[in-house]
């Protein structure tokens, strides 16, 4: 389990770790371009947007690579670093973009990710 997500929406991994975001409940007859975010503390863009065309299927899958996930810093003496993120669709067709709320979240709440230290650098 690289990637842990709870019940409100919190993300779990250890940084430089890979995983998935499965985002559903898209409506399918709509032509969407979902796109996927992350900002530190400052709101600071951490790396690039991630962009999954749905083609007008209701879910879609962010792959985290461990590329991506190696942004996401602890500061040194720190047991963890705590991220937010943002996830929306537009419907190129029409030009609409809504920002999607994740699970039972609401105006102004802050979708988070708690990013522990890596563990071990791997192959």
């Amino acid at each position: 389990m690289a990637i842990a997500i709870d019940e409100k929406g919190t993300i779990t991994l250890y940084q430089g770790d890979s995983g998935e975001i499965a985002v559903s409940g898209l409506d399918n007859t709509k032509n969407y371009m979902v796109y996927f975010a992350i900002q530190d503390k400052k709101r600071n863009l951490i790396g690039s947007e991630l962009q999954v065309a749905a083609n007008k299927t209701s879910s879609i899958v962010f792959f985290l690579t461990p590329d991506y996930t190696d942004l996401l810093e602890v500061p040194k003496g720190k047991s963890y670093e705590i991220y937010t993120y943002g996830i929306k669709a537009c419907e190129t067709e029409n030009n609409v973009e809504d920002t999607l709320f994740v699970y039972d979240s609401n105006y102004g709440d802050q979708n988070m990710i708690i990013v522990y230290p890596r563990k071990v650098a791997g192959g």
